[in-house]
């Protein structure tokens, strides 16, 4: 849902503000306008200094810079100290000690202390014209009242100033969470395409190749079953492509049948694998299943590449309150044709694909053969 905002654009307030300022301006010259301006040729250079001042506060382009702060002090002190000889001065000294604490870019204590300049050249100014104790009462309590409308003022626009940067500062942390959102989306995507890849096409080039040797050695018949089972793991992974193409949710995955089905192409893609299935799989989160199941995938396709003909042992058992897989197969300094094509990207996605889930991922040499350990919650959100 969207908000409209009721307050002016900055540019806006600006313009209205500098226009408001050179009216009182306006009017605090046609006030002073009158023999009373001319009396006393002091008063009338204080008048035009303080007029100078005022100018300076409307016009200057930053409310916030050193230039406008001394224009109030001109004002503040030229004013003031005019004010008990020309009644339209008192407007100026007024002014200051309302605008000092409303000013943008002031501390609390700046403005304060601009409001009290121009109070003390007021009280000064009554206390050489000797007015009565009356008029000097009323005209500090004027500028009391102008100084609390101006601190009152001055902490609503530092709150409204303060509230804009928690805007931004929000609309920013929502565009990074989003292009974080976008950059995990596309690496699951990745991740995704890379094991559907890795695994299909790594199986096809070793069925390919054995079909190729048989036929050199005139054994046909079993080429062409090397042939169909190359024909059934492309449409296998056909399929798979089209469920991440597809984003299918992790609610259509039987992890017990995906094993088995993984297990079977492995197979019939010539290697041997014996699956142990100690614990029932039903009640896996479903996404903590999609990423066991990708990553058995990944490690069943790196046996393939690197252990060709190696037996395979894949077992699948409850440690505690976690579901534990391992992937294990005796190592051999055999070179197979797929080996060199490792780039390390299905292991990094592998561990990332875990971690994401709140499990771990775990490759390495274990005394003489190759262990891959994998590690889930069975409930979402459980951290190992």
């Amino acid at each position: 849902m969207r908000h409209t905002e009721s307050v002016l654009a900055p540019a806006t307030a600006t313009r209205l503000t500098r226009l408001v300022r050179l009216i009182g301006l306006v009017a605090v010259v046609w006030g002073s306008v009158g023999p009373e301006l001319t009396r006393y040729p002091l008063v009338t250079a204080l008048t035009v200094v303080s007029w100078l001042g005022w100018a300076g506060w409307a016009l200057l382009p930053r409310r916030d810079s050193a230039a406008v702060r001394w224009s109030l002090v001109v004002m503040g002190v030229a004013g003031g100290l005019s004010a008990a000889y020309l009644p339209a001065s008192l407007i100026t000294a007024y002014a200051v000690a309302f605008g000092g604490p409303a000013l943008l870019g002031v501390t609390l204590t700046q403005g304060l202390a601009l409001s009290s300049l121009a109070t003390g050249s007021l009280l000064i100014s009554a206390l050489v014209a000797q007015l009565p104790a009356r008029g000097v009462a009323s005209m500090a309590a004027g500028a009391v009242v102008a100084m609390l409308l101006g601190v009152t003022r001055g902490q609503t626009r530092l709150a409204a100033e303060q509230n804009r940067l928690l805007l931004e500062q929000n609309r920013t942390i929502r565009a990074e969470r989003d292009r974080a959102a976008a950059l995990a989306e596309r690496g699951r995507i990745a991740r995704d395409i890379h094991d559907v890849l890795a695994h299909t096409l790594g199986g096809l080039a070793l069925q390919l190749d054995a079909a190729d040797a048989l036929l050199e050695a005139g054994r046909v018949d079993e080429a062409a079953g090397r042939v169909r089972s190359s024909y059934r793991l492309a449409l296998s992974g056909l399929a798979d492509a089209r469920r991440v193409v597809g984003t299918l949710r992790a609610g259509d995955f039987e992890p017990a049948a995906e094993l088995g089905r993984l297990a079977r192409e492995h197979r019939e893609a010539g290697g041997t694998v014996e699956l142990r299935l100690d614990t029932e799989l039903a009640g896996l989160d479903e996404q903590a299943g999609v990423a066991v199941l990708r990553a058995v995938q990944e490690s069943l396709t790196n046996a393939r590449k690197h252990a060709a003909g190696q037996p395979v042992t894949l077992t699948v058992r409850d440690e505690d309150a976690d579901l534990v897989v391992t992937v294990t197969n005796p190592l051999t300094s055999h070179r197979t044709v797929l080996g060199p094509t490792g780039s390390g990207a299905g292991l990094l996605g592998m561990s990332e694909r875990l971690r994401a889930v709140g499990g771990t991922a775990d490759a390495r040499r274990v005394r003489d053969r190759w262990e891959v350990r994998l590690t889930v919650g069975r409930t979402r959100g459980e951290q190992r």
